[in-house]
């Protein structure tokens, strides 16, 4: 068994706890089933955040990783955005007109209301 170091982040900041594993990914499943049964999260004045990311290192640096399907989504907004804006310049004129114009106004409120 190796000795391997979950990093539990959130918004708020990180907890860390040591794990006894074969491997990484046993670690990190490891990590996964402590925070799921004992909710791990971060404390802060306004109240706790939960843990959207963890990191597994061992003595050579992290050689595991898990986000949440929430913080996944916030990584590739950006990317979603301009795909959907790439479909509206080249289609707006076309057969999908109705359809593109539904979705520049979903991209207009994902920008906070500018067209």
């Amino acid at each position: 068994m190796n000795s391997y170091t979950a990093t539990f982040l959130s918004d708020h900041g990180y907890a860390t706890e040591e794990f006894e594993a074969a491997s990484p990914q046993d670690a990190l499943k490891l990590a996964l089933e402590y925070e799921s049964e004992t909710y791990v999260c971060v404390e802060r004045f306004d109240g706790p955040a939960p843990i959207h990311e963890i990191l597994i290192d061992d003595d050579e640096g992290e050689c595991a990783h898990w986000q949440s399907e929430d913080l996944r989504l916030r990584l590739a907004a950006q990317d979603l955005l301009e795909a959907a804006e790439l479909v509206v310049s080249r289609w707006e004129q076309g057969d999908l007109a109705a359809a593109v114009r539904e979705l520049a106004a979903a991209i207009a409120k994902a920008k906070g209301g500018a067209a």
